[in-house]
C-alpha cells in the first residue's frame, strides 16, 4: 500500500487560478467541491476588447513565486504549483482520492492518458484555425475507438475509474466526456450509454451534485475565445450529429 504525508498547510484559503473558462481547471474545481474545500475561483479575464486579450493573467505570471509560471496553478498554504494533472494527483493523494495500490495505481495511470488522449485530440479540433463542421463530424467518428475502449475498461473494472472507489481520475474522465458530449451530443448520448451513466454517477457525487446546481459553476465556455469551437463567441452544436 502507497502511503504518503503531507504537512500541515495554514488557514488560509486555496487559491486556484485559471482563465474564465472550463478548460484544464474544471477537473480540479470538481474535485474540491466533492471534497468540500473552500477556494477562490480565481479567474482571468481575456479583456473588452474587439481581439481577446491575456493581459490581465501576464500581468501577474510572474509574481506568484511558481516554480513553472503557467494557468492553472494552485496555491495551499505553503504548496504552490502549476500543471492541471500534477495537480489533480496532489489533491488526489492528499484528500484520499488517489488509488492505494500497484496495481490500481497502473489502471489509473492508464485512464488517465487514455482521458487525457481524447481531451488534447478535442482541443486540437476546437482550437484548428481551419475548424469546420465537418471536421467536427469526422473527429466523432476517429474518436470512437478510444470511446469504446473506456467503455470496456469501465464495463471491466467500474463504476469508477478505480473501481468501487472515486479517485482524482473520475473527475478528469467527466470532463473530458462533457466535452465530447458538447461536440456530438446525439452521438454521444445514442452511441455510449455505458459512458453516459457513468458521467450521471459522477455528477450525482456528493458536494459536485451541488456545485453543478450552483452559480459557481460555469457551464459555457469550454474553451478559450482563441478557439473555433465551444468558446463564448460559438454556438454549441446543433444536437443532430
Amino acid at each position: 500500500e502507497l502511503h504518503f504525508a503531507f504537512e500541515e498547510t495554514t488557514a488560509r484559503m486555496v487559491v486556484l487560478g485559471y482563465w474564465d473558462i472550463r478548460g484544464l481547471a474544471e477537473p480540479i474545481r470538481y474535485l474540491l467541491a466533492h471534497v468540500g474545500v473552500p477556494f477562490e475561483d480565481k479567474r482571468y479575464g481575456f479583456g473588452d476588447g474587439p481581439e481577446p486579450s491575456r493581459d490581465e493573467w501576464l500581468a501577474v505570471k510572474y509574481k506568484l513565486d511558481l516554480d513553472f509560471p503557467n494557468v492553472p496553478y494552485l496555491i495551499d498554504g505553503d504548496v504552490r504549483m502549476t500543471q492541471s494533472q500534477a495537480i489533480l494527483r496532489y489533491l488526489g493523494r492528499k484528500h484520499g482520492l488517489a488509488p492505494k495500490d500497484e496495481e490500481t495505481v497502473r489502471r489509473v495511470d492508464q485512464l488517465e492518458h487514455q482521458s487525457a488522449d481524447v481531451l488534447w485530440s478535442s482541443v486540437r479540433l476546437c482550437y484548428d484555425p481551419d475548424y469546420t463542421e465537418e471536421k467536427r463530424r469526422q473527429f466523432l467518428i476517429d474518436i470512437a475507438d478510444k470511446l469504446k475502449q473506456i467503455e470496456a475498461y469501465l464495463k471491466k473494472y467500474g463504476p469508477f475509474g478505480a473501481g468501487k472507489s472515486v479517485t482524482y481520475v473520475d473527475f478528469h474522465l467527466y470532463e473530458t466526456l462533457q466535452v465530447i458530449k458538447a461536440l456530438g451530443p446525439s452521438t454521444f448520448r445514442k452511441g455510449y450509454p455505458t459512458l453516459v451513466e457513468y458521467c450521471d454517477r459522477v455528477a450525482a457525487l456528493p458536494g459536485l451534485k451541488e456545485y453543478l446546481a450552483s452559480d459557481r459553476f460555469k457551464a459555457w465556455p469550454f474553451f478559450s475565445p482563441f478557439a473555433k469551437a465551444l468558446a463564448a463567441q460559438n454556438k454549441p452544436p446543433a444536437d443532430d450529429c
